[in-house]
């Protein structure tokens, strides 16, 4: 089986020689930005570790391991999400009991009660004879008491486990939890594959990668969002703002209704360029009714927090205001 995207065959590979030499670490750890395909890889790998009767590198898709993974009802493998209806890939398979507690709302991070209960079961034999896998999506969620508890399991493996990891803030991921683990590191693939990857061609599918910072995946969700569009609307509305014609509430009030990766993916296009236009570089145009860099910088700060504060309903409208209020400060001055 040659790798699930294109760009993956070095990864792919390692793996493929590990698992054949009977050296696969206990361990893998996907780490790269968003939207360049690790989950991909680790459900490929998920599904051709579970198969019981592999064609070389590749999942029969016959067998008992392969109906029940893909049902999402394998015994042997365990996923571990923050909110189990909405991962990336191996959605089928359900959460952890605590997940189903009543009056239950769905969370941003993987709790010590999913990973206690995620070793109680790693502890038990294998269903099969095989691998137990345990998956992470994404290892960045979990908080610091279940890392804690991970950092338990890892140290001291329960038999035949092997533990896929995702990460894309590998910083956010403690470093004693890192050390345990075989760093697989993924980047964004030449900008010709990337373009093959995705569904169009043309100015809209250029635009759309280049606000992914080139990774095809995120770029092909952002097509989907009409990123053309929403980038239209927040360059007009950050125009007019700088110009003083419009203000923070107003443009909230307009801006809470786009899609959310493509509001956060423009909203970063933009602050990009302009730093460029600032720093001088004439490719991006000149820095002409720009304000301040310090206003520039304060205005990244401020959207580091957004993006933290908008899982947040009761606050994302004002931390949305705030975002935008260092460049509607002094608006009609810049320089």
């Amino acid at each position: 089986m040659s790798a699930p995207l294109p760009w993956q065959t070095t990864q792919w590979d390692a793996i493929s020689g590990a698992r054949a030499a009977g050296r696969l670490h206990h361990a893998l750890l996907a780490a790269g930005p968003p939207g360049i395909g690790k989950a991909t890889f680790l459900a490929a790998l998920t599904a051709w570790l579970l198969c019981e009767a592999p064609r070389g590198e590749e999942p029969c898709g016959e067998c008992r391991g392969c109906q029940q993974h893909a049902a999402g009802s394998h015994p042997d493998c365990i996923v571990l999400s923050p909110d189990y209806q909405s991962r990336p890939v191996l959605g089928g398979y359900p959460g952890q009991r605590c997940q189903y507690e009543p009056r239950k709302k769905p969370s941003s991070i993987i709790s010590v009660e999913q990973v206690r209960e995620l070793g109680e079961r790693l502890h038990a034999s294998a269903h099969y004879g095989g691998h137990k896998l345990a998956v992470l999506l994404p290892a960045d969620a979990l908080n610091a008491a279940a890392a804690n508890a991970l950092l338990k399991l890892l140290e001291e493996p329960p038999d035949n486990t092997l533990f896929l990891l995702l990460t894309q803030r590998l910083a956010r991921l403690p470093a004693t939890v890192r050390s345990r683990c075989q760093m697989l590191r993924f980047s964004t693939p030449p900008l010709a594959q990337a373009r093959v990857a995705l569904s169009r061609t043309g100015p809209e599918a250029d635009l759309a990668l280049e606000l992914a910072g080139g990774a095809p995946l995120r770029a092909q969700n952002l097509l989907a969002q009409d990123i053309a569009a929403v980038w239209k609307t927040v360059c007009m509305g950050l125009g007019a703002l700088l110009d003083g014609e419009a203000d923070p509430l107003r443009l909230t009030r307009d801006w809470l209704k786009l899609p959310q990766e493509a509001l956060d993916a423009a909203l970063y296009g933009w602050l990009r360029q302009a730093l460029r236009r600032a720093g001088g570089d004439r490719q991006s145009g000149d820095a002409q009714g720009l304000p301040p860099l310090a206003r520039l910088r304060a205005f990244g700060h401020e959207l580091e927090d957004f993006l933290r504060l908008r899982e947040h309903p009761l606050v994302k409208d004002l931390a949305l205001q705030r975002l935008l209020h260092p460049l509607w400060a002094g608006a009609g001055s810049a320089t």
